[in-house]
């Protein structure tokens, strides 16, 4: 199992490209933003015309956490009892190598209607959908598969995704003329409450919007006698479709207006979010706001209805259900408006886990389900 936390993931990516070929990709290609590509063509060049696909799978990890709770190496590549453990395992590692031998499978037997991208991308623990962009443009997918864990499941949304800084600006002085300040700390704590009285709505699927305080921070820290003068607090908002970062900033500064209703002097209000700044392995950087957008793909569309079918020819079940996370498809579905569904091995609840695992039941399934969703996918086969 090769380490590759996000921005250093070279080593892995090298491994993907010579797997790759090891199974016959008729193309094998790192990019400018580090992701390793392995291209199946369509194999009858009369039949190239069907949809482009792309199956992606990030190749980065969190960094490890709570070694000592490990009761396995985790870059062992330890079996046991069914069971494949490893950090970034299931989250995706298990993914890419079952969609690259499915993909493969389906090449070897001419299934394929068209070409067939396997993406093993770079940095999405960073920012979900940047660093894949560089892919999708030069390979302009017309369909696309995101392989985050869901246990081999039909997945066909998630909610959204921004982290928001709110900064309050008070006046500091000394604790024992408390009156005499305007005390940001005390002030932040109030928009805090009044964010979690705020009645969010609903979507019949992907569920209540949420708005999560993250983490709190004052000025000056440590405080001698002082009234803190600045504090910062950042939310995570997880939220449904057809927001914008502009409704989600008002959203914020909605409670802050509403927590300080009755407060004879006002603070300072700094709303806005936070920005995602990380260099990719190759040097590549990205700085954008972090703003994921919400997606699904219609239960009745043809992108869906092939997906199924593929799902039951391989034995699995075909029901749709959506992520509790986000994912690449924020960047495909979600802000380009490729039709895009999810299909992962392994339970989504173990991403990020101690003793991240997939079952080898799991990853056979996978590779199955990818060999038919690439042949159903590409040439609509049995329609």
């Amino acid at each position: 199992m090769t380490a590759s936390v996000s921005g250093t993931e070279e080593a892995a990516v090298r491994r993907a490209a010579t797997a790759f070929d090891d199974l016959g990709f008729d193309e094998v290609r790192i990019d400018g933003a580090g992701n390793c590509v392995g291209i199946a063509r369509g194999t009858d060049p009369a039949r190239r015309q069907g949809p482009r696909l792309l199956i992606d799978g990030h190749i980065d990890s969190i960094p490890l956490h709570s070694e000592e709770r490990w009761t396995v190496d985790p870059f062992g590549g330890v079996i046991r009892d069914g069971r494949l453990y490893g950090l970034g395992i299931c989250d995706q590692k298990g993914s890419i190598a079952a969609a690259a031998h499915g993909v493969a499978e389906a090449r070897r037997a001419g299934d394929l209607g068209a070409d067939v991208a396997v993406v093993a991308s770079v940095c999405e623990e960073a920012m979900e959908g940047q660093a894949l962009g560089e892919v999708i443009g030069w390979f302009g997918p017309d369909v696309v598969v995101i392989t985050e864990p869901n246990d081999t499941r039909l997945g066909i949304g998630q909610r959204g995704r921004a982290k928001i800084e709110v900064t309050v600006i008070g006046r500091a002085c000394h604790a024992g003329h408390a009156r005499e300040g305007l005390n940001a700390a005390e002030a932040l704590a109030a928009v805090i409450t009044e964010a979690g009285k705020v009645e969010h709505p609903t979507h019949p699927r992907l569920g209540r919007r949420d708005l999560t305080c993250i983490d709190i921070a004052s000025w000056p820290y440590p405080s001698v006698s002082t009234v803190a003068g600045r504090a910062t607090a950042r939310f995570d908002c997880r939220f449904l479709l057809g927001e914008t970062p502009e409704s989600l900033l008002a959203l914020l500064t909605g409670c802050a207006a509403r927590a300080w209703a009755d407060w004879p002097e006002q603070p300072g209000l700094e709303i806005d979010l936070v920005r995602a700044d990380f260099t990719t392995w190759t040097g590549a950087h990205y700085d954008t706001p972090e703003f994921c957008s919400a997606w699904w793909t219609d239960e009745n569309s043809r992108t869906v209805k092939r997906a199924a079918a593929a799902l039951a020819d391989a034995g699995l079940d075909p029901t749709p259900t959506h992520y509790s996370f986000c994912t690449n498809g924020s960047l495909t579905a979600g802000i380009l408006g490729i039709p895009t569904i999810g299909f992962g091995v392994g339970l989504e609840h173990m991403a990020h886990q101690v003793d991240e695992f997939v079952t080898i039941e799991s990853l056979l399934a996978g590779e199955r389900g990818y060999r038919e969703l690439s042949a159903r996918l590409t040439t609509g086969r049995g329609e």
